[in-house]
């Protein structure tokens, strides 16, 4: 979930992550929660389905990573709890490793799209996430990232449906584990826009469907938690140009997890007719994405009637977070000038976490967007703590 601001995510990732690099160089209504559907035995979860195979040489990586590995595991599905075939990528850092193991980052990347031409793996730079694996490989982090069940799989891609996204992370670091046995236990998950939000579901789920793993904490930047504003947006004519640009995204990763739901009655004219154009993954056709988007008009948008409306607005609850109690602590950060995932969608859901008890830290970065954000050495400071062990902090007010 990038919208025109997926261009700039590059950039962003690398700036936010130097910081981490810098400090760890010392250191090796409210949704009812629901019932997670019976997921596959754990035993099978993370398991390699066929050979690990080498990755190519990445420009921006091969000297920082004494093996890549392109990856095909076991998850679950979040839709039904059916048993889900995924594709990820391995990064080995350079040397030994300590002891204890490689301490583990899971990567929860941005909107890639819809396709199973969209995987991130598929991509020279990762598509954009390079930088990222780059930061934590520098200081000694094993790293894995998941393209997610649908992307370089066959399949629909349940985009923005968290619970498939959080197994397909926490799962990731299972079939690390397997193809490298030097890997630890620990991990930290980190994700931006829609990885940030299969990082914070990740958190929630690690205690249940993570057994055997050890989660220190999980860092969510610009996590889309409750979308269920957008309908009010679409029936006020107030979507943002952003917005906008994601709407047929959203939709249609919608209907993989609800095939009942109707496109026809939340987009119409030139956005129902032009749909195609936002079918490709995310770094094509941005430009015509956007003036697209931008010449419809908002009627394009107007839910077909209140009922309409409402059925939206109840499958889009039933995904937001949080849900349940979190199980390490969380860092969560977001621009005031966000125009995809607006300010006060992500406050609201800080303040639903904390109110069940989550040990949240918060950091508001003031003039910044989504996907652009600088956070200095905040992330990198947070990270080191969680794996030194020492109390976390938190930004709730006192109970």
């Amino acid at each position: 979930m990038t919208g025109h601001a997926g261009r700039r995510h590059g950039r962003s990732m690398t700036a936010l992550l130097l910081a981490l690099a810098l400090a760890l160089s010392g250191c090796a209504s409210e949704p009812s929660p629901e019932t997670a559907p019976s997921a596959a035995p754990i035993g099978a979860r993370g398991t390699l389905l066929g050979e690990p195979s080498p990755l190519p040489v990445f420009p921006a990586l091969d000297r920082l990573s004494q093996r890549a590995i392109k990856v095909r595991y076991q998850s679950t599905s979040g839709i039904d709890g059916s048993a889900a075939t995924v594709s990820g990528v391995v990064f080995v850092p350079n040397g030994d490793p300590p002891e204890g193991g490689w301490p583990v980052a899971s990567i929860g990347h941005p909107t890639a799209g819809l396709g199973s031409s969209c995987a991130p793996s598929s991509y020279p730079g990762l598509m954009g996430n390079a930088g990222t694996v780059a930061a934590f490989l520098t200081f000694g982090f094993l790293v894995t990232m998941s393209d997610y069940e649908g992307l370089g799989t066959p399949g629909p891609h349940p985009y923005l449906e968290p619970k498939s996204a959080a197994y397909n992370v926490i799962d990731a670091v299972r079939a690390a584990r397997e193809v490298v046995p030097e890997a630890s236990t620990s991990w930290v998950g980190y994700g931006v826009s829609q990885g940030g939000q299969a990082v914070w579901a990740a958190n929630e789920l690690a205690t249940e469907y993570g057994s055997g793993l050890n989660l220190v904490g999980s860092i969510s930047v610009a996590a889309p938690t409750d979308l269920r504003p957008l309908v009010d947006a679409m029936v006020d004519g107030t979507l943002t140009v952003e917005q906008r640009v994601l709407m047929p995204s959203i939709l249609r990763g919608l209907r993989a997890a609800h095939p009942e739901l109707r496109i026809e009655d939340y987009l119409h004219g030139t956005m129902l007719e032009r749909m195609n154009a936002f079918a490709g993954c995310e770094n094509e056709n941005s430009e015509v994405k956007g003036l697209i988007a931008q010449a419809a008009p908002a009627s394009d948008f107007t839910p077909s009637s209140p009922e309409a409306a409402e059925v939206l607005r109840r499958i889009l609850g039933g995904d937001a977070l949080p849900q349940r109690r979190a199980s390490a602590p969380m860092l969560v950060a977001y621009g005031d000038e966000d125009r995809v995932v607006l300010p006060a969608w992500t406050a609201a859901a800080v303040a639903r976490a904390c109110g069940m008890g989550d040990v949240v830290d918060t950091v508001v970065a003031p003039g910044q967007g989504h996907g652009q954000l600088d956070l200095g050495a905040v992330p990198a400071e947070w990270t080191k703590a969680r794996f030194a062990g020492l109390p976390p902090t938190s930004t709730c007010p006192p109970p």
